[in-house]
Order: C-alpha cells, then structure tokens, then sequence
C-alpha cells in the first residue's frame, strides 16, 4: 500500500476543519512554491518557503488532492535565508509577488533552477546530454528592460499573484534604471483621474527602455526581458549554428519580430520565418529582406500548420523559441520534415519543452545539448537553450 495511504489512515484528524500543521519543505514547485506534505498524506503548495525548511503552515484552500497554506512561523529557516532587498516582496495579498524567491541568495536560486533542469533531463532518459553550466545573470537587480504595471488612477504598480488586488509600487528594484525612472515619473502624476478604468478595474502602462514614452493600453511585440542575456543567447545561437551548412534553409518558428532571425540570417542564404502576429511581423519584415522568407501562419492551429509544412522542403535545421505553450502542434513538423537533422530549441517553460522533447527522441533524435540560462533573477524561471540531432 501506497505510503501516503498508510499515512491518512493514522491521521485521526479532520482535514477540512483542521487551520493548521507543521511540515517540512520536500521540493518547489515551477512557480517557486515549497511542496509541503501534510500529515494525512495530501500534498500542499506553500509560498515564501525553501527547500528542508519546516514550518507551521495555515491551511487556505484545497483543491482536490492537493492544499494552499501559507507560512505561520518558520520552525527551521535555511541559513542562507536573506532580507529581500525590496520593500514590496512577500506572499500575502499585500505584496506584489513578482519576485518570489528574492528572499534567498542568487547562488541558492541558480543552484535550484540547475536542479531542477537535472531532473527533467534525467527523466528524459537520454544518458549522452551534455548539460553546460548555468549562464548566471551579470546582474540579479535592474535588469528588466520592460514591465506591464496597472493603474486605477490612484494607485500604480502590479497585481498581488493570485488576487485581483492591484498593490500600489513605489520603487522596483528589478527595473532597470531608466525604467526606475520613468515609474519614478508616473507616480508624481498621481491620482490621476484619466486613469480610472471606466470596464475594467484598472489600466495598464507598459515599460520599455527602448521606447520614448511608456504606452497606455497598447500591447506591444514581444521582448526580451533581460538585454543581457538576451545577447548572450543570441551569441550562443552564433555559435550553435556555425557548424551546420548554411546553404539549406532553416525554418525559423516563433520568429517574433526577428530577435533570432537577424542572427540566422548572418548564417544561412535562406531563413523561412514563422510568426502568427502581424505587429510582429511587420517589425520581422525589415530584418534581412535579401534572405528571409517571412510568413504569417498560426502555429497553434493544426490544420493551418498541416497545410502549410507539406509545401516546404529542403528544410535541414529548424529554431524554435515558443510561449509557455511550447510547440502543441508538433504532429505535422515530425512528419512533413524529412531531412530535418538539427532542432535548436530556445524554452521558457521546461515542462512543456520536456513534453516535446520526448517526441523528437521518439522520432530518432537525440539532446545532444543543454545550456541553462537565467534570464529573471528573483524568479524560479529558467530559460533553456537545447540542440536536438537525428540520431
């Protein structure tokens, strides 16, 4: 019998109207939440926790087999535990959230990113992947080159996670400094009656250290969100590529508005760029005319992709660089791309980069390698730059 049965038959204790239990921290979650068991074997998430530590935890919600508690007193802290060096971080409904593991050392949260990424690969089950040291941010504090804050004319600043409570921001450490300044700027025009949402419960005021002025409900292409870094994978693409033969097309899929396209087109004659947004894209179209082939194409959308991927050929290498989603319509690439022999995979998610992986291992490729890259410090995200070869 299960272990955790065994437990919930010895525990005489109501689960429903129990308020609280003590427990240590066993794992953390994608989202950077401690994975705490309760005693009657259920499984709880809990925030502001780090891995062995024990705490007394509030039970707040449940949702099926598993919990949501929230930290009463810490009983062991790790001792590498520090003060956040921000005024807004916490967990509760008062706190912004956004940085949820500021309250430990950069070292203790790049370690827990590569160890994550270990057991992911290890699940894999490919024993041959080379796994690279982890590319460190050069900077754990003002990085962030954007930010999307929201505003209800009284208050500026971002969403508590989980809640629709908007926490009024008076500093932000992980800006950079002309985005510090330009919030800076925003709250002295506070209250702001043009502001006030009339639909919604607030507005929303986009951050870009490239852009002059910030922009008031306009969605803007997507970025990067660390320069740095982004220039870092950038150079590691260069290099990723220098050894492949650049007369082939390579097909480029979630081209954007050409971050990695403009590297490819220093390599390869011919780029066939995928984008499915048209702001994107016309940004795209400005990169490279002479080589790329920009076309528009929902990539999430099966019978448009199948359509499409059987009128290309030739295609040898393909880059991809998905949302969270990953690559959900895979099917059609795995069939159609015969003479596909390289897949350089750039994921944001590594669960759903996992997911696919596995279905190019079972079409006959290999991870040949993995680059970890940390592209938000202070958050469990972790970027993961990969290299497939047909086996």
């Amino acid at each position: 019998m299960p272990r955790h049965r065994r437990a919930a038959k010895k525990s005489h204790a109501s689960f429903k109207h129990e308020g609280a239990f003590e427990g240590r921290v066993r794992d953390l979650t994608s989202d950077g939440r401690g994975v705490v068991s309760h005693p009657d074997g259920r499984t709880f998430f809990v925030p502001g926790v780090w891995l062995d530590e024990v705490a007394e935890i509030r039970v707040v919600g449940r949702h099926g087999k598993v919990g949501l508690g929230q930290v009463i007193t810490l009983k062991k802290a790790d001792p590498q535990r520090r003060e956040a060096p921000c005024r807004h971080h916490g967990d509760s409904s008062d706190h912004c959230g956004g940085c949820p593991w500021m309250f430990m050392p950069y070292e203790a949260q790049s370690a827990a990113k590569v160890r994550r990424l270990k057991s992911t690969i290890q699940g894999l089950g490919d024993s041959t992947t080379q796994l690279d040291a982890l590319l460190v941010a050069p900077d754990e504090l003002g990085y962030r080159n954007r930010a999307q804050l929201k505003t209800d004319g009284s208050k500026l600043g971002y969403v508590a996670a989980g809640t629709r409570t908007l926490i009024d921001v008076t500093a932000c450490p992980i800006l950079s400094a002309s985005n510090r300044e330009v919030l800076a700027h925003l709250r002295k025009a506070l209250p702001n009656p043009t502001w006030r949402a009339r639909k919604q419960d607030w507005q929303t005021i986009d951050l870009d250290d490239n852009l002059e002025e910030p922009s008031l409900n306009k969605r803007l292409p997507f970025r990067q969100g660390n320069t740095q870094q982004n220039a870092v994978m950038r150079e590691w693409l260069a290099q990723t590529i220098a050894s492949i033969s650049p007369d082939a097309p390579v097909l480029e899929l979630f081209a954007g508005s050409g971050n990695f396209t403009e590297v490819l087109a220093t390599h390869f004659k011919t780029v066939v760029a995928v984008e499915g947004d048209q702001q994107a894209l016309q940004q795209l179209s400005h990169v490279a005319p002479d080589r790329i082939q920009a076309h528009a194409l929902n990539l999430f959308s099966l019978p448009a992709v199948e359509a499409w991927i059987s009128e290309q050929e030739g295609i040898r290498a393909l880059v991809l660089d998905p949302p969270r989603e990953g690559l959900k319509v895979r099917a059609p690439f795995l069939g159609a791309l015969k003479e596909l022999e390289t897949v350089i995979y750039v994921a944001c998610d590594i669960a759903t980069w996992a997911r696919d992986c596995k279905d190019f291992l079972a079409k006959g490729f290999r991870l040949a390698r993995v680059t970890p890259l940390d592209l938000f410090p202070q958050t469990p995200h972790l970027e993961v730059l990969s290299v497939l070869t047909r086996a």
